[in-house]
């Protein structure tokens, strides 16, 4: 084994798994999913992701040392409207494999509506520790205009059957900026949310993307009209306000959790974990060196399930992306301004061998001038108003 080899398999290492079926598309979705065309397609994509989770797991043992598995995510679509037993399967063939950590963070996508206090002692049962819950609303207006299939109401209601089945680790995503809301609709909605006592709390300003309904509505003019920047702003602000005087504290642009509940998923992708991702459409990255990684990107449903229906024996076919140093340096700073700490000077000189000044000492001056970047104990960050212009500011360390 090569001393590439040895860092990689000492590393730990995040997976995720994609399970692209929902009752409904949403809206405002434009991620990979939607309806099962028929138990027996669903049979079928359980089958590749299987095979899947195999081919890579036995490639990583050829490596040498098994890789130890820190977090675990399964997201979609909607995955806990797989049976539990599929659930333990696929945990059961990653552990064939890889060495699931004792204190591993897995995590479950649920949204309200697809699972009672009975499946969801289940999904605990067979090593499910934590549930991010799509809220998205606690305004049934909203709720019907986004799509979905719940009610605030039921929202409620799997809150307090997953503390029932016994989760200690919930988090709940919500979804302000939408069309036709207010600041009102929003502030009651992010009460409600504080009352149920979640650890985690997404809270995303709502981006209508290319080929979802919602973008088809505004092209139509029949999409109501979505709150002016001032007022999206202000939600923003009031946001983190309000968690943070109820116990929950922003660690990255969109994330509050109380202490000791950040993502341990999600910050893996903002600063540069491994992660290895497993079904359709899903990406991983790997680093194979000092200042060297490549990224893949699986295929679409049907193109995946027919490449994994004839048991490759080698490398299917993916989008590859080989990054160099000037890439992930890039990561590495337009990932860590995510996160509330920042990027920090000595982690940048360790990782890479240069200075961060060196590297972007203009760009980060220019900003700092402008008050969109501040430094502090070493750590350079975004400041509130940088936190408004973030893509602009993170557009400027781009290759």
């Amino acid at each position: 084994m090569t001393g590439n080899e040895k860092a990689r398999a000492g590393r730990p290492l995040s997976v995720y798994i994609h399970y692209p079926y929902c009752v409904r598309k949403c809206n405002y979705c434009d991620f990979l999913s939607g309806p099962m065309a028929s138990p027996q397609a669903g049979q079928l994509y359980m089958d590749a992701l299987l095979k899947e989770i195999a081919f890579e797991g036995k490639r990583s043992l050829l490596q040498g040392k098994r890789r130890q598995v820190d977090t675990v995510f399964f997201g979609g679509g909607t995955p806990s409207l797989m049976e539990p037993s599929l659930a333990e399967k696929i945990l059961d063939t990653l552990s064939a494999y890889y060495d699931i950590l004792p204190d591993a963070e897995i995590t479950m996508e649920c949204n309200p509506g697809t699972a009672d206090e009975q499946k969801l002692s289940a999904l605990r049962s067979v090593g499910i520790g934590r549930l991010s819950v799509g809220v998205q609303s606690f305004d049934d207006a909203m709720l019907r205009l986004l799509g979905r299939i719940h009610t605030a109401a039921d929202a409620k209601n799997i809150i307090k059957s997953a503390r029932s089945a016994g989760f200690d680790n919930v988090s709940l995503d919500l979804i302000s900026a939408l069309p036709g809301q207010d600041f009102a609709s929003w502030e009651r909605t992010l009460k409600e949310a504080v009352q149920l006592s979640p650890e985690h709390i997404s809270a995303y300003s709502l981006i209508i993307e290319e080929g979802t309904v919602f973008s088809e509505w505004d092209k139509e003019g029949i999409l109501p009209p979505l709150p002016g920047d001032d007022e999206d702003r202000r939600m923003y602000y009031f946001t983190g306000e309000y968690l943070e005087k109820n116990g929950y504290h922003r660690y990255e642009i969109s994330n509050y959790a109380r202490d000791g509940y950040p993502s341990r998923h999600n910050t893996g992708y903002w600063t540069g974990h491994d992660y290895a991702g497993f079904g359709a459409g899903a990406s991983s990255y790997y680093r194979t060196g000092m200042h060297s990684a490549f990224r893949t990107r699986n295929p679409e449903t049907d193109e995946y399930i027919r490449i994994w229906s004839r048991d490759p024996e080698s490398e299917p076919e993916r989008e590859t992306e080989i990054l160099g140093k000037q890439d992930m340096m890039a990561e590495f700073m337009f990932l860590g301004l995510r996160m509330t700490q920042g990027v920090s000077r000595k982690e940048f000189a360790g990782s890479f061998g240069e200075e961060l000044e060196k590297v972007y000492g203009e760009v980060i001056e220019l900003h700092k001038k402008q008050g969109l970047l501040k430094e502090q104990g070493g750590r350079v960050r975004l400041t509130r108003r940088g936190t408004d212009l973030a893509n602009y500011v993170m557009a400027d360390f781009l290759p």
